[in-house]
Formats: structure tokens, sequence, C-alpha cells
């Protein structure tokens, strides 16, 4: 296993704090199916809207924003950010535990960009790859390309889907998401990554070796004897990995986070960062001018 390189943040444990793991081999391959533990959801919530938040809106511009125009205005437009029918707010959910998911139990990888920060709509779904990660140690690259779905109870089909989905283009990530990610890490000032991300679009192909494949279910089913039927099809020198993480109040659970996630908005300590971006936040409260230095970010 390649160690942590240069770009992986310190490992997170929302996942393991909140649910509790049965893994399973399944030939060479790898399928973890996770529980919430009874009583856990509580102390979860806030953590969960935090990184909910943060797939909408970086949480130092949003406390600059807060800092400039005051944490009801901010908290207005984070909210008009966050999509409205159960349907989105299923989607979304499930491909932002797939990207918290990935660093803490994929490590070394890591999600590089918060794809969902350039969505066209908040109701739309977006093109591409649901994940596309990486791992790096020297000139030691490797890539993770990921599928989510979500639904109180994935079928069979549905992993089928996904399947399809990660077989495609040979099973490398497409030159469409490859591209995006690359511009993104431009923009955001990665710059020694996203060259990385051109080396493999412009001068190399991604070997099969180089690949692992992540199908990350969110559920209120169930989903164990299709996700391991699904790994018995799967052969070839591509790691395969399946997550499940089985909610049983799917719905329920769906649209308790995303009114956690607007009711700390309105409170409007919503989602920042300690020390500087938290100072702003009091600033705009209080009707204070913000920190100086709020127009850098």
């Amino acid at each position: 296993m390649i160690a942590a390189g240069p770009f992986h943040m310190c490992q997170p444990t929302l996942i393991n704090d909140w649910c509790a793991p049965t893994a399973t081999a399944v030939g060479a391959h790898h399928l973890r199916v996770f529980s919430e533990r009874d009583g856990a959801r509580p102390n979860i919530l806030p953590r969960l809207s935090t990184a909910v938040a943060s797939h909408y809106e970086a949480p130092e511009r949003l406390a600059a924003r807060m800092a400039r125009v005051g944490f009801e205005k901010a908290a207005q437009l984070l909210r008009s950010l966050l999509p409205q029918t159960p349907t989105a707010r299923s989607a979304d959910l499930g491909e932002i535990l797939a990207t918290e998911a990935v660093p803490e139990l994929l490590h070394p990888f890591h999600i590089p960009i918060k794809r969902l920060r350039w969505k066209d709509a908040r109701e739309m779904a977006m093109r591409g790859e649901d994940l596309i990660g990486v791992a790096r140690e020297g000139a030691n690259v490797r890539f993770l390309k990921g599928e989510s779905k979500s639904g109180m109870a994935v079928a069979p089909n549905v992993i089928a889907k996904a399947r399809e989905a990660l077989n495609r283009n040979g099973g490398r990530p497409s030159e469409h998401a490859m591209t995006f990610v690359m511009q993104r890490l431009w923009e955001i000032g990665e710059d020694e990554l996203a060259v990385v991300f051109e080396h493999y679009l412009m001068e190399r192909t991604i070997a099969p070796v180089q690949l692992t494949h992540l199908c990350f279910v969110l559920c209120g089913n169930d989903t164990s004897a299709a996700l391991t039927a699904d790994l018995q099809t799967c052969g070839g020198p591509v790691e395969q990995q399946s997550i499940a993480l089985r909610i049983a109040d799917h719905q329920e659970f769906i649209a308790a986070v995303f009114e956690e996630v607007s009711a700390r908005a309105r409170r409007g300590f919503a989602f920042v960062r300690p020390g500087a971006d938290r100072r702003r936040v009091a600033a705009a409260r209080s009707g204070a001018r913000a920190p100086a230095d709020c127009s850098s970010l």
C-alpha cells in the first residue's frame, strides 16, 4: 500500500465514529458494510452538517462572506445552494459521504476537489464520474474511480448500473472527468497536483494496476448480497472496493441532515474553521468591521 503523499490531509474518523463496520473479503476484493450505531446520530449530525456544507461552499469563503454582508445574508445564499427535492438531496448526500469516506477508509487515497461546488443548478445531476481520487508517493501515482448510489431500497440493477459506469472507458476515469478535476485544481491553486492530472491526460495512460474502483451505496436496505454478487463478477488487476452505509430511516435521515445544515446557517456560526474564521463571523454578528485580511479569501 502506498504511504500518504504530499496532498493527503489528516485522516478523518467520521464514518467509524458514527457506524459499526462489517468487513468481508470477496475473493481478492473488499466489501465493507457500515450500520449506524444506536444513539450515535445526535452527536454526529453537527459534524455531518459541517461536511455537507463544505461541499457547496468553501468554509473560508463562507466566513469571509459573513464578515462582509452579515451572517443572515450569507446563510440565505448558502441555503440557496442546497438541493430541495428528495431525489437531488439523496444523490448529493450519497456523493458527499462517499467523498468523505475515501480518505478515512481507503487511505492513502483522497478526493482532491469537492465537485458539487461547481454544480450548474442545485437540482441537476453533474456529468462524469462521481468520484476521482488520487494517491501519490514520489513518482508512484494511483487513481480511484468511484460511483455512488443512494436510495431507501437499492436494488441489484442499480448496483449493476454503477458497475457499468466503473467499467466504462476501459475502467479508467474519462477524459472529461480528469480534465474537470485538473482545471479545478488550477483554479484553487493546487498547481503541483494539477500537473499530475495533466501528465496522465496528455503523456501517459493509467495502467490497470494503478486503478482502484469504488462502488459506494447509501441505503436503507441490506445490499450485502447484491454487492457480493457484483464483486464476484470482477476480474483483472483493478483493485475493487465496495462500501455500503446502511441507514434504516434513509429518507428521514437525509431530511434531518439538510435541515441541520439550514438550521446551523441560520444560527450564524455555521461550518467555519477555528480562529480567524470564527472571529470574522463574530464580527459579522455584532456589526463590527470584518478583519482586514478577509478580502484575500
